[in-house]
């Protein structure tokens, strides 16, 4: 069977945005597994009862990180297709995408390492970079569908 990249070439340039999106994808499924064995597993914490303790404890920021990728991934996902669907300039859209997601992945390691301050220091950098390139893609794919 062929993908959809082989029936519809065009796609094609468009491949380093989709394998950055399955990246994402595959990293938010392991915080998954790291929130329940490192968020949950110590008994800190009681799934689906609302999350105890603060950002000196590994438990509650494996949690909130996980929390974090989940929130902005349907938002991620939906930008990068809709800018490829809209026929917005591939070099750009992976550009993008790949600036996301390897801020997306330095949040991480900030976030559950503790560094830094809790507001105002590197993981909101992070984070606010990474959201500047989705919200980047999302204008751009809106522009190119009403333009």
């Amino acid at each position: 069977m062929q993908s959809l990249l082989e029936t519809l070439p065009q796609l094609a340039a468009y491949q380093p945005a989709l394998v950055a999106l399955a990246i994402l994808c595959l990293a938010i499924l392991v915080q998954s597994f790291l929130a329940g064995v490192l968020g949950l597993g110590k008994g800190e914490g009681t799934p689906g009862m609302p999350l105890k303790g603060d950002h000196t404890k590994l438990s509650f920021r494996t949690i909130r990180t996980y929390a974090n990728s989940v929130e902005n991934f349907s938002v991620f996902s939906a930008s990068v297709l809709l800018a490829i669907i809209a026929g917005v300039g591939a070099a750009i859209v992976n550009w993008l995408a790949i600036i996301h997601v390897v801020l997306r992945l330095a949040y991480w390691a900030v976030y559950y390492n503790g560094v830094g301050k809790v507001g105002g220091g590197i993981r909101t950098f992070t984070y606010v970079l990474g959201l500047l390139a989705n919200v980047i893609l999302a204008v751009l794919a809106t522009y190119a569908f009403i333009a």
